[in-house]
């Protein structure tokens, strides 16, 4: 008999670590991508821009921001409770800017075609099944993070500028392409920089 504490499973446990097998699989076509990163943001905008060519920029921010936080997730493995307020901030930024949450289903299943895409004859059907659980792991995140702004935005008095902003969780802010040591693998991200408050601007990496 062990007195290995019983994992917490109920309602308040938070969501399941992501799978080291399943990062592990996205990561060689994730590496490509990142490297490429202007390619994956601008064939984000164009898959999803029914969505969002009346978003401030065209939806530019949101594609640009929602590309980075996926790679950062893909190739800088961070402690699961940054991950989820990662996404929580990104679904909060993405309501913020008007995006509706119901169509969250049609950015995960754009990502998946662009990661088909830009990994050429590297897919295979693991490579694709691994992306499918892995936007299905990030799906409800965005989703509690746009209920999250939801919520603030219904909670606040508009009479009243004492309202308090919610702030975001630290995410890289640098081009995610700088995650990547010579040999292609992960490299610890420094000088992480916080996002402001889902009402501001995305972080601008490298400026």
């Amino acid at each position: 008999m062990t007195n290995e504490p019983a994992r917490d499973t109920g309602p308040d446990a938070g969501p399941e670590p992501l799978d080291p097998a399943l990062l592990q699989a996205i990561r060689p076509s994730a590496a490509r991508m990142a490297a490429a990163e202007d390619t994956f943001v601008q064939l984000l905008a164009e898959d999803i821009d029914s969505l969002v060519r009346d978003l401030p920029d065209r939806g530019w921010q949101l594609c640009e921001r929602t590309a980075r936080i996926v790679l950062w997730l893909a190739l800088s493995d961070p402690p699961a409770d940054a991950a989820v307020q990662s996404l929580h901030w990104l679904g909060e930024a993405n309501q913020a800017d008007g995006f509706p949450t119901s169509e969250y289903v049609t950015v995960g299943h754009a990502l998946v075609r662009i990661a088909r895409e830009m990994s050429g004859l590297n897919w295979s059907t693991t490579t694709g099944s691994a992306w499918i659980r892995f936007f299905m792991w990030l799906r409800p995140q965005l989703e509690a993070g746009a209920r999250q702004a939801a919520g603030h935005d219904a909670a606040r008095d508009p009479a009243s500028d004492q309202a308090p902003r919610r702030v975001a969780a630290d995410v890289d802010a640098v081009t995610v392409v700088d995650l990547l040591n010579e040999e292609g693998t992960p490299a610890p991200a420094r000088d992480q920089a916080a996002p402001g408050a889902p009402a501001r601007d995305h972080p601008q990496p490298g400026l």
